[in-house]
């Protein structure tokens, strides 16, 4: 009889475990974590640890993709040349049937030719445009994953809409005109999607789909950092699904952004679990959301975006590079995002903006 019962136990325990759905035999890891240079006056370093570069290649690992189809180079080791030199081959071992997922982390920028970079430890510009480029030409399977974690990483979505007839996908932490984020929230927010956490199945159907990863990133980029997510998912692969058996959420407070009351300060979090003395664990947002605590539901208050314009309102937006406010018109909306246009400027210069970066127009005599 406790055979028979530890046996139950098991069975409903392994049936509550997410699957991802990267076939391990089938699947290639390409990985470039930058977060130190040898021309540190240009990129300045992140703190190394962590990183959660290393955590999504252990996800991985623990999948079961052999070692021999994982490439992971980090610091040091990432110079343009050996990106280069490594990568070509490694792509080539493919078979017309297997799956790629590339990352990138680190510093992103323009060059003078206007091109979206990747920064490498060292060495001459690896472009957006080199990067989907060499995979094309090298890789034989049909379907790759395209993600970065940087400024202008979005160029990336728009290198793999060249490819139309290859089923690429984007997920980048930025729009490809602006600059990102030092944190690791787009990476964290693709890394909870990997494991199938619950609160990134938005529809409780027990998948995770594309366009619900996408849109949950978004949203964490958008509320936590004051800054447009990119993607781009071709319309064959939107609905499927990154992670499947993903248990449901315990509680409907699981998923919600929130603020707790610290010696009177607001912090804001995001509530990853529950207990049966209501109880919640709220993730709190920092460079690596390693901070948690259990808090009481009384202390919970929900988050309110701190600024709210409609479609159509006359703004003043802050610009950073000259410390000045510009009057300007919000085009659209998302999240606590504002998509605006300067007034006497032409339409290359729209932009989303954070709240803190948009106030009311100032009323003129």
């Amino acid at each position: 009889m406790k055979t028979a019962f530890f046996l139950f136990i098991f069975t409903l325990t392994s049936l509550a475990q997410p699957k991802s759905s990267f076939e391990p035999q089938r699947t290639w890891v390409c990985m470039i974590g930058v977060l130190e240079w040898a021309d540190a006056n240009s990129f300045a370093s992140f703190e190394k640890k962590g990183r959660v570069d290393a955590k999504i290649i252990q996800f991985f690992q623990k999948q079961g993709v052999p070692s021999e189809q994982i490439l992971y180079l980090k610091d040091q080791q990432a110079t343009t040349k050996a990106i280069r030199a490594a990568m070509v081959p490694f792509l080539r071992q493919a078979k017309p049937n297997d799956v790629l997922f590339f990352y990138y982390c680190g510093h992103g920028y323009k060059n003078d030719a206007k091109k979206v970079c990747f920064a490498s430890y060292q060495g001459a510009d690896w472009s957006a445009e080199e990067m989907v480029r060499t995979v094309n030409e090298n890789f034989a399977g049909n379907t790759a994953f395209f993600t970065a974690d940087c400024c202008n990483s979005g160029g990336l979505s728009q290198e793999v809409r060249k490819f139309p007839q290859r089923n690429y996908v984007a997920l980048n932490s930025v729009v490809p005109t602006n600059v990102s984020t030092g944190n690791w929230t787009f990476s964290n927010a693709l890394l909870y999607g990997l494991k199938g956490e619950s609160f990134v199945d938005t529809d409780q159907n027990g998948k995770i789909t594309l366009g619900e990863l996408a849109n949950y990133i978004d949203e964490e980029m958008a509320i936590v950092e004051g800054q447009k997510a990119a993607y781009f998912i071709p319309e064959t692969l939107r609905t499927w699904a990154i992670s499947s058996n993903v248990p449901p959420k315990k509680d409907k407070r699981i998923g919600q952004r929130v603020q707790v009351d610290y010696d009177g300060t607001d912090w804001l979090g995001f509530v990853v679990d529950s207990d049966a003395g209501k109880k919640f664990n709220v993730r709190f947002y920092s460079y690596t959301n390693n901070e948690t605590d259990w808090v009481a539901s009384s202390r919970l208050k929900p988050f309110v975006c701190p600024k709210s314009y409609p479609v159509g309102a006359s703004v003043e937006v802050y610009y950073a590079d000259d410390k000045k406010w510009y009057p300007a018109k919000v085009l659209k909306t998302y999240s606590c995002l504002h998509y605006i246009h300067y007034n006497d400027y032409g339409n290359e210069w729209d932009e989303w903006v954070a709240p803190s970066n948009i106030r009311t127009k100032k009323q003129t005599n």
